[in-house]
């Protein structure tokens, strides 16, 4: 005999929300303020005021104070973008990525939709090899093995330059060096250090390559087109960084400029295939020593083609969708550190790999060259080096964070019947910092907002299939 079970989908689920309406007031707008914030794990406390004025008379228009809050104090979401250290702000710091990759693409906050028409590629740059390291097989084809090397070389440290074994992504080998004696790990932290200045000569080559091509000289080609772009970077299992960027030309003017007919997909492509290998920084060391840095090999640019989500297509969707998911994903585990190091005894205690604390240590003891001193080694030695923004873009891209905030903080004032003159307003602040974060049975609570944020907001696709057989 099967027993059956009594069908109970219809019967009320308790949900976190109904605490609420258990207890007080005062709790009840403090739950609310928390669920503005989506749940946010770390939320920061202030305590002060803003007066809102009227620009030309002076008038004033409205108060805000924290004293007229829950428990006296305004709690603001933490703003973390990693997934990894508070769900709620990463999804919030995702939508805001999506739509400023994606506005740029297809148009929208304060883009105009002609841009759609404009050419766009989606590219890929890596750093060069500092040495062999284990990477990742097709563990679907039997043929594949991580290193495959005729005779079974070995360096002159006696260990082997091949492996034929298969790893998974999960592999805690995946980016380890094969002999870590033969690793340039002081070449690993100086390029990560010196990325944002080879980006920077990366676009200028482009615009090089495009006038050459062209045949103007390139001092004249913003008087013909414009190249914008926007781009994040993430760090690969090996630790160095490799950058994801969409890239359009316009007019001279910006977006609301259509470029020249001859300036085209497949120029632009060309331009910045061309321009990756030509792209070069010189470095001097101590005792007169120049290294010589530059982009890696792999060089992966596609044409942004489709407006759709059709996995099959390049689209404007797929591409601020894929963009926005590396500014919130999480770093590789144990390959960096959240905060800086205030002395090298914190890298031995650290929850890192081997290779990473030994890519740390380099960086640490390198900031104590005083050839190095200008990338301040030390003080990002928690990131192996590098020191720039996760995530930037040219200047006329699309909008920006601060914009997509505002537009959100005058929605809230706007639903609170704050009624704002055409004429502009002045607002005065004086606000204090008096904590952070939430004690263990409130933070019990916010994880419960968060879990319903997220099934809310649904998952984050991923529709970008990327070749990471090198990137390792």
């Amino acid at each position: 005999m099967v027993a059956v079970m009594p069908d109970r989908s219809d019967r009320p689920v308790l949900r976190i929300s109904h605490l609420a309406r258990m207890v007080g007031p005062e709790f009840r707008a403090w739950y609310q303020a928390l669920e503005r914030l989506g749940g946010c794990a770390g939320p920061v406390m202030l305590v002060g005021h803003t007066l809102t004025r009227d620009a030309a008379t002076s008038e004033l228009l409205h108060v805000f104070r924290s004293a007229d809050l829950p428990f006296g104090t305004l709690m603001v979401a933490c703003r973390n973008r990693r997934e990894s250290v508070c769900v709620p702000c990463s999804l919030l710091h995702n939508g805001d990525t999506f739509q400023i990759i994606r506005s740029g693409l297809s148009g929208g906050k304060g883009v105009p939709a002609s841009v759609s028409r404009h050419p766009r590629v989606f590219a890929t740059v890596t750093a060069p090899s500092f040495g062999p390291v284990h990477r990742v097989t097709d563990n679907h084809r039997a043929s594949d093995r991580c290193r495959v090397r005729r005779g079974e070389l070995t360096c002159p440290h006696g260990n082997r330059l091949w492996c034929a074994a298969q790893h998974s992504a999960s592999d805690p080998r995946v980016g380890t060096p094969l002999c870590a004696e033969c690793y340039d790990y002081a070449g690993a932290v100086l390029w990560n250090a010196s990325f944002g200045v080879l980006w920077n000569q990366f676009v200028k080559q482009i615009g090089r390559e495009t006038a050459e091509r062209v045949g103007v000289r390139r001092g004249e080609l913003p008087n013909l087109v414009r190249l914008s772009f926007a781009k994040v970077v993430e760090f690969q299992r090996r630790g160095s960084i490799h950058a994801h960027a969409a890239f359009r030309f316009d007019g001279p003017d910006g977006p609301g400029d259509d470029p020249p007919v001859w300036a085209t997909v497949g120029l632009l492509r060309e331009a910045i295939t061309a321009a990756g290998p030509a792209t070069r920084r010189y470095l001097a060391g101590p005792g007169g020593e120049r290294r010589a840095l530059a982009l890696g090999r792999q060089l992966d640019v596609r044409e942004i083609t489709g407006a759709g989500t059709d996995d099959r297509v390049l689209s404007e969707t797929a591409v601020g969708s894929y963009i926005a998911k590396y500014v919130t994903k999480g770093d590789p585990a144990g390959m960096v550190l959240p905060r800086r190091l205030r002395h090298i005894g914190q890298i031995e205690a650290a929850p890192l790999s081997e290779h990473a604390r030994r890519l740390m240590r380099t960086a640490w003891e390198l900031g104590d060259v005083p050839e190095y001193e200008g990338l301040h080694l030390q003080m990002w030695a928690n990131q192996l080096g590098f020191r720039g923004n996760i995530a930037t873009k040219s200047r006329v891209y699309s909008t920006t964070y601060g914009e997509l905030r505002e537009v959100r903080a005058a929605y809230r004032r706007e639903l609170a019947g704050v009624v704002e003159p055409k004429t502009g307003v002045v607002r005065e602040s004086s606000w204090e910092f008096v904590g952070k974060g939430l004690a263990p049975d409130l933070a019990e609570i916010a994880e419960g907002i968060a879990e319903e944020t997220v099934i809310r907001k649904g998952p984050r696709p991923d529709w970008i299939e990327f070749d990471r057989s090198e990137e390792t």
